[in-house]
């Protein structure tokens, strides 16, 4: 009974146009069921190793788009904030542009100024970019202006620290609003001052 039923089972196994019972090959449906697993596995291992990677030792590029966070401003009577203030005063008289204006041949037709050097202390307390805004990571130095003496032309230099940003590393629209409407404020007085005189110097 047992050695026919072998018979039988040997023969509808390798009986030709049958179908196949003893088999290792694994079903093609079951190969596409697993394929996409397999390539979501691999796609996300390759995003960590990349984004490890890159917060690791991340680009130029993007760490101008995603700063590392940085400290706060420091205290500005501190031995520490005192020397910082003095080298950016250092580095910005050794500015390259700067000292190529100092040397051109119309030199002697500019002036330099530094406004709210010596702003009175009751007025700077209740001053936003004079005193609120003064500081080391703020506005740790005062403006260098170089202007014509005819009050034509000014170049500003402003250090802007990182204290004054909207988002981490970019600094506040708002407050690049209030530098720019100071500056082009001053420069219109000046220059409308000196138009004034002029004018009544003529009349005379």
């Amino acid at each position: 009974m047992s050695a026919s039923l072998l018979r039988r089972l040997c023969g509808t196994a390798f009986k030709p146009g049958t179908r196949r019972i003893l088999s290792t090959t694994v079903p093609q449906s079951s190969q596409k069921t697993w394929r996409p697993f397999f390539t979501a596995s691999a796609i996300a291992g390759f995003s960590a190793a990349a984004y490890t990677l890159g917060s690791i030792y991340p680009p130029s590029a993007l760490t101008i788009l995603f700063p590392r966070t940085a400290p706060g401003p420091p205290d500005p009577a501190s031995p520490e904030s005192q020397a910082y203030t003095e080298s950016l005063e250092q580095t910005l008289q050794t500015l390259p542009l700067l000292e190529h204006m100092r040397k051109q041949e119309d030199a002697d037709d500019w002036y330099e100024a530094r406004p709210y050097l010596n702003y009175p202390e009751k007025r700077r307390v209740n001053s936003l970019t004079g005193g609120a805004l003064r500081g080391p990571g703020k506005l740790a130095l005062h403006p260098l202006v170089r202007s014509k003496k005819d009050e034509t032309e000014s170049v500003i230099f402003i250090h802007v620290g990182r204290g004054l940003c909207g988002h981490d590393g970019i600094i506040h629209g708002g407050l690049l609003a209030t530098l720019l409407d100071e500056t082009l404020a001053r420069t219109v007085s000046l220059f409308s001052n000196l138009q004034h005189v002029l004018d009544f110097e003529s009349d005379l």
